[in-house]
C-alpha cells in the first residue's frame, strides 16, 4: 500500500499544499473574499428578513418597509452570486493544486521505478496516482471553503449580536465554539476509520487488477473461485471500514446539531431576558434569533464536511509516505553524458547489493564484460542469475556498490537519465503500447522525429507491410496495451522506438520471451539486423543465439562464469534482415 494508515501531524492537505507551493495567495484571497461576502449576505438576508417580518406584523406604513424589502432582495441575489463565485474560486484552487500535485507525483515516482516500489501492486500504485491526488484536492477545496464559511459566520454573526446585546453575543460565541469543538472532536475519533478505508480501497484495486491479469488462466483451470473469494473478503473489509467511517460522521453531525440547537435556545433565552429588561426591542430580538440561527447552522455544517476532509488528509499522508521512499539510484548534480564518445559499454568488477541488505545474496558480484561499437554480445544464464540486473546497471536503474559501469568512457552514475537516454535504448521483454497513435508511440523515444523518420524506423524493424496496411498510417490509434498487435509486432514496434531514439547502444531484454519458439529465431535475427552498426547487448535463452552474436557471456548467481567468442556469419552484421527473409518461421532456410 502507498503510505501509512494514520496521518501524521502536519501532513494534511493544507500542510502538503503549502509545502508544494500550491496555495497561491491570489487564489486563496479569491476564495476567502467571496466566502466572507457570501456569508455576510446570508447573515444580512436573515437579519433583514427577521426585521421585515416582525416589523410588518405591527402594520406600519408601507414606505417604512421599503428599505427592508430592497435589502432582502439585494442580499438574496448577492448571496447566490457570491456563493457561485466562491465555488468557482475553490474549484480553480483545487484544479491548480491537482495539476501541481500530479507533476510532483511523477517527479517523485519516476526515480523509484522499477525497483524502488517493493511490495506495491499495480492497483495500489494507480490508486496513489489517481484516487489519492483527487481525494487530496477535494479535501483541500472542502477544508478551505468550510473554514472560511464557519470562521466568517462566527466572527460576523457575533459582531452583529454584540451590537444588539452584549450578553446574548457572548452566549452565541460560546455556543459557536462548542459546536465547532463537538464536530472536530467526533471527526478526530473517526479519522482512523477514513484512513483505513482508503488503504482497503487500494487493496481492492490490487485485487481487481490481479483478477483481470490472471482471469484467463483461472478460467481455464476452473479456479475463478480464488478471485471471487479474495474480492469478497476485501469487499467485506471495505464495507466494515465504510460503516465505521459513516458511524463516526453520523455521531459528529448529531453532536454538532445538538450543540447548535442548545446554543440557539440559550441565545434566545438570553435575548428574552434582555428584552424584559428593556435592553432589546421585540423586533431586534427576532433579528438576534435569526442571526444566531445562521451562525450556528454554518458551524454545524462543518461536521458534514469533516469526513471528506479526513479522507483527503489520509490521502495526503499516503502521498507524503510515498515521497519518503529512498530512490534506488541517485541522479548526479551535473550531467556528463555529453563527454561520452561512441557506444562502447563496459562493466568492471561491478557489485550490486540486494534490496534486503546483507540478509540476501547480492544481485551482482564482481561482474566484468565489454560491448564494443557494432558488436553483438549475448547474456545467458538461469532465471535469477542477474542478466536483467546487468541491463539495469547500464541504464542506471540500479546503483552499484563497487566497481565501474561506463558508457562511451563515462560512468553511467555521472549521467542523468535524460542524458543517458541519448546513448542507450532499452527493449523490454514485453513492449508496452500506449493508447495513443502509432506516431505518438514511436515519438516516445524522440518527440521531434519527423514522419519520414518514423516510417523509416518501422521499415527497418520489419513493420513496413503492416504499417502501410493501416487505414490512418502513423495517425492510427493503437488500443491500450496493444491488444490489436501480436507479440512479435509489439516487439518490432519497441525496436523501431529504440532505433528512432538514435542511441548507439541497444539493450534487448529477452525480446523473444513471449514469441512462438518457431518464430523466435527469425524475430531475433531481424531485430539484430535492424540494429545496423549499433552495439547490442541481448538477453535471451534460445539456442539460436550462437550464430547471431559475437560473444556469449554466461552468468550464474550474479557472477560471470564463462565468456565465449562466437563466429558470426558476415551477412548477420548488415544483411541479417535479408538472411532472415530467406528463412521460414521455424528458422529453416527455404529451398
Amino acid at each position: 500500500m502507498i503510505g501509512e494508515v494514520a496521518a501524521p501531524r502536519g501532513s494534511g492537505v493544507l500542510g502538503m499544499s503549502r509545502r508544494l507551493g500550491a496555495l497561491p495567495p491570489r487564489a486563496l484571497a479569491a476564495v476567502a473574499g467571496a466566502g466572507t461576502l457570501s456569508t455576510a449576505s446570508s447573515i444580512g438576508l436573515l437579519a433583514s428578513s427577521a426585521w421585515l417580518i416582525t416589523r410588518a406584523s405591527q402594520r406600519p406604513p408601507v414606505l417604512a418597509l421599503a428599505v427592508a424589502i430592497g435589502s432582502v432582495q439585494a442580499f438574496a441575489l448577492g448571496r447566490g452570486v457570491l456563493r457561485y463565485l466562491q465555488r468557482l474560486a475553490a474549484h480553480g484552487l483545487a484544479l491548480g493544486t491537482l495539476g501541481r500535485l500530479r507533476t510532483w507525483l511523477f517527479d517523485t515516482v519516476e526515480p523509484l521505478t522499477p525497483r524502488g516500489l517493493p511490495g506495491r501492486g499495480t492497483g495500489s500504485i494507480v490508486t496513489g496516482f489517481v484516487a489519492d491526488t483527487e481525494l487530496a484536492t477535494e479535501g483541500l477545496a472542502r477544508a478551505v471553503t468550510v473554514s472560511v464559511d464557519a470562521g466568517a459566520s462566527a466572527v460576523l454573526g457575533v459582531a452583529v449580536a454584540a451590537l444588539l446585546a452584549p450578553g446574548p453575543a457572548a452566549i452565541l460565541l460560546a455556543a459557536s465554539l462548542a459546536t465547532l469543538a463537538m464536530a472536530l472532536g467526533a471527526a478526530r475519533a473517526g479519522r482512523g476509520a477514513a484512513a483505513r478505508e482508503a488503504v482497503i480501497r487500494a487493496d481492492l484495486a490490487d485485487a481487481v487488477v490481479d483478477a483481470i491479469r490472471s482471469g484467463p488462466e483461472l478460467l481455464v483451470y476452473g479456479r475463478e473461485d480464488l478471485v471471487a473469494e479474495r474480492l469478497a473478503q476485501v469487499r467485506r473489509l471495505a464495507r466494515a471500514a465504510a460503516l465505521r467511517r459513516a458511524a463516526a460522521g453520523g455521531v459528529a453531525r448529531a453532536l454538532a446539531v445538538w450543540a447548535a440547537g442548545a446554543g440557539l435556545i440559550a441565545v434566545v433565552l438570553s435575548g428574552l431576558a434582555a428584552h424584559r429588561a428593556g435592553q432589546l426591542s421585540g423586533v431586534m430580538l427576532a433579528v438576534l434569533a435569526f442571526v444566531a440561527l445562521v451562525v450556528l447552522d454554518q458551524c454545524a455544517a462543518l461536521a458534514a464536511a469533516l469526513p471528506g476532509i479526513a479522507t483527503g488528509n489520509a490521502a495526503a499522508a499516503r502521498l507524503r509516505g510515498l515521497a519518503r521512499l529512498v530512490p534506488p539510484v541517485r541522479e548526479p548534480a551535473a550531467d556528463r553524458s555529453h563527454a561520452a564518445s561512441g557506444s562502447a559499454a563496459a562493466l568492471a568488477g561491478v557489485g550490486v547489493a540486494a534490496p534486503g541488505g546483507d540478509r540476501e545474496p547480492p544481485l551482482l558480484e564482481d561482474v566484468s564484460l565489454a560491448v564494443e561499437a557494432g558488436q553483438r554480445v549475448a547474456l545467458i544464464g538461469p532465471t535469477g542469475s542477474g542478466k536483467s540486473s546487468v541491463l539495469h546497471v547500464l541504464l542506471h536503474l540500479l546503483e552499484i556498490s563497487r566497481g565501474s559501469a561506463t558508457l562511451g568512457g563515462v560512468e553511467v552514475r555521472e549521467m542523468t537519465h535524460a542524458g543517458l537516454a541519448r546513448h542507450a535504448a532499452w527493449l523490454a521483454d514485453d513492449t508496452h503500447v500506449f493508447a495513443a497513435s502509432l506516431s505518438d508511440n514511436l515519438r516516445l523515444a524522440r518527440p521531434d522525429a519527423a514522419d519520414a523518420e518514423c516510417a523509416e524506423a518501422l521499415e527497418r524493424a520489419g513493420l513496413g507491410p503492416w504499417y502501410r496496411s493501416l487505414p490512418g498510417g502513423l495517425r492510427t490509434l493503437l488500443g491500450a496495451g496493444g491488444r490489436a498487435l501480436s507479440a512479435g509486432e509489439r516487439q518490432r514496434l519497441g525496436m523501431a522506438r529504440a532505433m528512432l531514439s538514435g542511441a548507439g547502444l541497444l539493450l534487448l531484454d529477452e525480446p523473444t520471451a513471449h514469441i512462438d519458439p518457431a518464430a523466435a529465431p527469425r524475430l531475433l535475427s531481424e531485430l539484430l539486423g535492424a540494429a545496423g552498426a549499433r552495439a547490442v547487448l541481448v538477453v535471451d535463452h534460445g539456442p539460436w543465439l550462437a550464430g547471431a552474436v559475437d560473444a556469449v557471456v554466461t552468468l550464474d548467481g550474479g557472477r560471470v562464469v564463462s565468456t565465449a567468442a562466437r563466429a558470426r556469419p558476415t551477412e548477420g552484421r548488415a544483411g541479417a534482415p535479408a538472411a532472415a527473409a530467406a528463412r521460414d518461421p521455424s528458422g529453416t532456410p527455404r529451398g
